[in-house]
């Protein structure tokens, strides 16, 4: 419930910065106030989001937010009593300040950020501020869990994240998600173990990791019916795409949010693999989330080591969707004071020479994986 009234909070205050926008266009007004309202109506229950309309949510915003939040006076939190604009219909100075403090970016406000971007924001922020209240030894095994366990029945998800399980909230039930749903059946993808994709189109049904697709993770659903109580087999259509269970889509089968999966359980794939590829090789030492002072300075210490210095490479894994939107994020941050090398998926390799370009002056070597592994390679021949 705390996460729920946050939510509704969030989605008020970015209702209520539109609304006190004098310059902003109707329609997209209008927009923004509906994408609002619907985050809002989804942290109530079912029964009391019938009462909350486009008319009460307006009028709502002018007065204490008691009426709009979920269970209003139970938690003692002092939302109830927020006004969020004035007797002029401005934004009040407090709601920048609220805003920060539940990780929604000033920008969010100025240039009305839809809430799925918002949201997947929030999520990163947070998952980046339970990560380094970690101590070394549980940051370690929270990343590889991230990699390895994303998704699955919850009796199985609390056994393996242990004592980690209480610190994570980032799991959600995989019923309130009907993209990934067959027949009432889910398929995690055999490449990141998450819920994969099922697409309809013309009558005819894919099923599909999002991200692994490129890598040739589909399938096409079966002509053959199921047994009764049984999920739809699924038959690989492409290179990767290895048998995978249905499993079934209730309410105590959980998965991380789309955004911890994105910016959490990819990028540690990638540095699974990257370790794997180099694993064994003569003169390399490799070392995972060393960082200093903390583990999430960065992902990948490689040491190649031979008679003379010592070569040593830091390593960044991103698996971000935009290089764009990459590199504004990295350019917000203080540079670090090593050289680091940024190792993006294979299939960005055409984006690297952008990405070089956007971060030109800083101490950084962008790369791809497989081009990192040959160029680690190359090193560790010529040690020999």
């Amino acid at each position: 419930m705390r996460l729920r009234r946050e939510q509704a909070l969030t989605a008020c205050c970015m209702a209520a910065s539109a609304e006190a926008d004098g310059q902003l266009p109707p329609a997209r007004r209008a927009a923004m106030l509906m994408d609002c309202l619907a985050v809002l109506r989804g942290a109530h229950p079912a029964t009391e989001a019938v009462r909350l309309g486009m008319a009460e949510f307006r009028r709502g915003l002018r007065g204490p937010l008691a009426p709009l939040l979920p269970v209003a006076g139970a938690t003692g939190d002092g939302f109830d009593a927020l006004c969020l604009l004035d007797e002029d219909g401005l934004v009040r100075d407090a709601l920048e300040d609220l805003c920060r403090e539940h990780l929604v970016p000033k920008e969010a406000l100025t240039r009305h950020w839809p809430w799925a971007r918002v949201r997947a924001e929030q999520e990163e922020q947070r998952l980046h501020e339970v990560l380094r209240r970690l101590e070394s030894a549980e940051y370690r095994r929270a990343r590889a869990l991230l990699a390895s366990n994303p998704a699955g029945p919850v009796g199985v998800l609390r056994r393996t994240w242990n004592t980690l399980w209480m610190r994570f909230d980032f799991f959600e039930a995989i019923s309130d998600w009907p993209w990934c749903q067959l027949d009432g059946w889910w398929y995690p993808c055999p490449m990141c173990q998450w819920p994969m994709r099922v697409a309809r189109r013309s009558g005819e049904v894919e099923v599909r990791c999002e991200a692994h697709r490129a890598r040739g993770v589909y399938y096409r659903v079966s002509s053959e019916p199921a047994g009764a109580g049984m999920a739809p087999l699924l038959v690989g259509a492409g290179k990767r795409s290895d048998a995978v269970p249905g499993l079934p889509a209730s309410s105590d089968h959980l998965a991380l949010s789309r955004p911890v999966w994105r910016y959490g359980t990819l990028p540690t794939l990638l540095e699974i693999e990257l370790r794997d590829a180099l694993e064994g090789l003569a003169y390399v030492h490799l070392e995972m989330w060393p960082g200093d002072p903390h583990p999430d300075e960065y992902d990948v210490k490689i040491t190649i080591s031979d008679s003379g210095r010592p070569k040593i490479l830091r390593v960044d894994a991103k698996a971000w969707e935009s290089v764009g939107a990459l590199a504004r994020a990295l350019l917000e941050k203080e540079p670090k004071p090593y050289p680091l090398t940024i190792v993006l998926p294979d299939h960005q390799g055409q984006e690297v020479e952008y990405l070089k370009a956007r971060l030109a002056g800083r101490k950084v070597t962008v790369t791809t994986l497989t081009r990192l592994v040959a160029r680690v390679r190359k090193l560790s021949d010529g040690a020999r």
